[in-house]
């Protein structure tokens, strides 16, 4: 996680087997929450069937996208970690949504055979892969590896979400050189016509407020991406993750309702580990499943940030009541994972 505060199961799962390699990152946000549920979502003590129906005369927006009233939901598991010991096992199902980042040298070889051992495992996989100099990359100058890296990607048996560096807000480069990026990884997508790739950046909560002396517009360029990532954390447990006093993940869900963009959580975490910080975990899980349905952008993908890495005022890794209900949530019926 970088040091800133700052959107479909039809298969039975039986096992999973998954090997991972790589490095992680992160940072801090939300829309107004419903109160918590009165009763708890219950544990599931059989293996449940994993849901990838499809709700009749539903057409996807663009690759991995959800029906209303449904959602990826998972996490990045330590350091690029198998999601099967620590979720998949204990939950008796797959983690439908796997977040996990990687380097340029990285793009054609650990990139895609985890994004492969994903899928096989039902998983949608999210990845994010640092770049060579924006600059060069705008210019043009990488766009033989741009295009081994989306053919690649695209090659995969089912869809997968692409964001091309996270958090760019305080690394090296200019807003310009890193929108200039963006651009050239999405007509480099349209001339080699993927079908396979949604294309999202991801940007810290933090950003979309006035205290963070940024301007979100910097970062932004209208139509080349499929929907907008945000990493979020609070660390202030008197405050209602995705509540009306999140301020930061307001702010950022307001900008993506006046950009009439649909949201991810590329990151997300929250303080404590008792009954409360359960009951916001299904708080925000029960907005993102309703989201859209009467006003403002669809939550299509919720990945926690189940890791210590990256992590200066402590790990975000789930422990108590929210880890219990994360693996209840991974059973729920709107909860999905890839028909494969």
């Amino acid at each position: 996680m970088d040091t800133r505060h700052l959107h479909h199961k039809l298969v039975v799962v039986l096992g999973v087997v998954v090997v991972w390699v790589a490095s992680a990152c992160a940072l801090v946000t939300k829309p107004p929450a419903p109160p918590p549920p009165t009763t708890a979502v219950p544990v599931p003590t059989t293996t449940p069937p994993p849901t990838t129906t499809t709700v009749p005369g539903f057409a996807p927006d663009f690759p991995g996208d959800v029906e209303p009233g449904r959602l990826r939901w998972g996490a990045a598991v330590g350091g690029n970690s198998d999601p099967a010991p620590r979720h998949e096992i204990p939950a008796g199902t797959v983690m439908g949504l796997h977040r996990t980042y990687f380097r340029w040298d990285q793009r054609t070889t650990s990139m895609i055979s985890t994004a492969s051992d994903d899928m096989d495992a039902g998983r949608l996989p999210w990845v994010s892969v640092k770049t060579p100099a924006w600059a060069e990359m705008a210019a043009g100058a990488h766009d033989d590896e741009i295009d081994e890296m989306l053919l690649a990607l695209d090659g995969l048996d089912g869809p997968v979400w692409l964001t091309v560096w996270h958090e760019p807000e305080n690394d090296p480069g200019t807003a310009a050189d890193w929108r200039g990026m963006q651009v050239r990884v999405r007509q480099r997508m349209d001339a080699l016509g993927t079908d396979n790739i949604a294309f999202a950046a991801v940007l810290m909560s933090w950003t979309y407020t006035d205290a963070s002396g940024r301007d979100p517009e910097d970062w932004w360029v209208d139509g080349i991406w499929d929907f907008l990532g945000i990493d979020h954390y609070l660390e202030n447990e008197a405050v209602e993750f995705a509540g009306p006093s999140d301020t930061l993940w307001n702010a950022a869900y307001d900008f993506a309702a006046a950009k009439q963009i649909d949201v991810a959580l590329g990151e997300w975490g929250n303080r404590g580990s008792d009954a409360q910080a359960a009951a916001e975990m299904q708080a925000f899980y029960d907005l993102a499943v309703g989201s859209g349905q009467i006003a403002g952008p669809r939550i299509v993908g919720l990945a926690y940030f189940d890791s210590g890495l990256n992590s200066p005022t402590g790990s975000w890794e789930l422990t108590g009541e929210p880890l219990a209900r994360f693996h209840q949530l991974m059973a729920a019926d709107t909860s999905l994972v890839l028909d494969g």
